[in-house]
């Protein structure tokens, strides 16, 4: 049985190094209450129907938070871009994933409630 999608995505941008300076979560941010650690977290978010024949498109939420220091904004918007450029530059290098895209671009990030900001990335991934 193969691993969910958002956790073969996670495993794509464990393995390509995007999640380097982060606390990676699964479905639900937990917050340690360490101002200078930052998370991503990774979620289903839908898709098509998905058959045992043909392939299907999964979503992917990719939360990017960031920590609660100076220059943190700057990073975070540093870090979006990359993941950006690369998924751009790599569409179909992780056979378990299949063809990943960007969809919606980069949106505004949000601010939580524990004063840091949040960037909701989605991914489709065509697979099977």
């Amino acid at each position: 049985m193969n691993p969910s999608m958002h956790m073969r995505v996670r495993n794509l941008f464990v393995n390509a190094g995007l999640t380097t300076g982060y606390t990676t979560q699964m479905l639900l941010w937990q917050d340690t209450g360490k101002g200078d650690e930052r998370f991503i977290v990774f979620r289903p978010n839908g898709g098509s129907n998905i058959d045992r024949d043909v392939g299907g498109q999964y979503y992917i939420l990719v939360d990017l938070i960031t920590g609660t220091g100076n220059g943190e904004a700057a990073k975070s918007e540093t870090d979006v871009q990359a993941i950006i450029d690369y998924i751009q530059k790599n569409p179909t290098t992780y056979p378990c994933v299949g063809q990943i895209t960007n969809m919606g671009g980069i949106p505004s990030p949000v601010l939580s409630n524990e004063n840091r900001l949040v960037w909701r990335l989605q991914f489709a991934c065509l697979f099977g």
